[in-house]
């Protein structure tokens, strides 16, 4: 009699494999980058990884680079916060009532096309080199995410939904509480996904232009020294985190969402 003997088997999740794959290809990535001959990467251009995390660990011991991130995620929080909160309750209202929305929506669809950096000029001019100046360019900036969000939740809202309130009394505010903004909510999820990194483009632009602080500045100020090492070191902080506040961000939402 043969005794079958069964191998074990190990059973690696999607996420697993998708996490793994991501870090192999970073992985590559920076060995590539930091091992490639130096007649194929100029490291005066482009540096090496190397070099690049020594710098960040530096900034990180003489606390420049913590006081050029608090300021930058400062200008994209609160950018965040006020375009979102105006953008919301506008694109709210004009979806709700529909004359209010073929008023305002064909105007802030305009200028929605129009590129936002043109407008960093007249934000100099009108409120000076500040960081209020900031806050009030990335809530110019993200407004119109939240506020196409939100009117185009509202529009879509089912006509039979609309017509069971209407039947059963609710007044407006009892509507918008009970079905608009809960209607709305998977609309800006969405928005904030865009939101978020378009903050911190805002944020970085106008900081590159006309700045006292903040990474875009410390950007600025190593490249105009040709500083290939602290350039490239302040963008690669950047984008770890741009990507670090824009999935902790959805993340909480998400949960905010599920356990409501």
């Amino acid at each position: 009699m043969s005794a079958i003997v069964a191998s074990p088997s190990f059973h690696v999740s999607p996420s697993l494999r998708l996490g793994i794959g991501r870090f192999l290809l970073l992985a590559a990535v920076l060995a590539v980058w930091q091992f490639a001959p130096a007649y194929t990467l100029i490291d005066s251009l482009i540096s090496r990884p190397t070099l690049v995390a020594e710098r960040i660990f530096q900034w990180i011991a003489n606390g420049l680079l913590i006081r050029e991130s608090i300021a930058t995620l400062s200008s994209v929080i609160f950018g965040l916060f006020f375009g979102g909160v105006a953008g919301s309750f506008l694109g709210l209202v004009a979806g709700f009532w529909r004359p209010v929305g073929a008023i305002v929506e064909p105007w802030l669809t305009g200028l929605f096309a129009l590129p936002k950096s043109a407008f960093i000029p007249l934000f100099i001019l009108w409120f000076g080199i500040s960081g209020r100046q900031h806050v009030l360019f990335v809530a110019t900036v993200v407004f119109f995410f939240f506020f196409f969000a939100m009117f185009n939740g509202a529009r879509n809202v089912p006509a039979s939904w609309r017509n069971l309130l209407a039947l059963s009394g609710a007044n407006a505010f009892q509507s918008i509480r009970i079905l608009y903004i809960p209607a709305s909510f998977g609309w800006l999820l969405a928005a904030m996904r865009l939101a978020i990194p378009h903050a911190f483009v805002a944020a970085i632009s106008i900081e590159v232009i006309a700045s006292r602080d903040g990474l875009g500045h410390l950007v600025k100020t190593s490249s105009a020294v040709l500083d290939a090492t602290g350039t490239v070191a302040a963008v690669a902080w950047l984008v770890a985190l741009s990507t670090t506040l824009g999935a902790t961000s959805i993340k909480l939402a998400e949960s905010a969402r599920w356990n409501k």
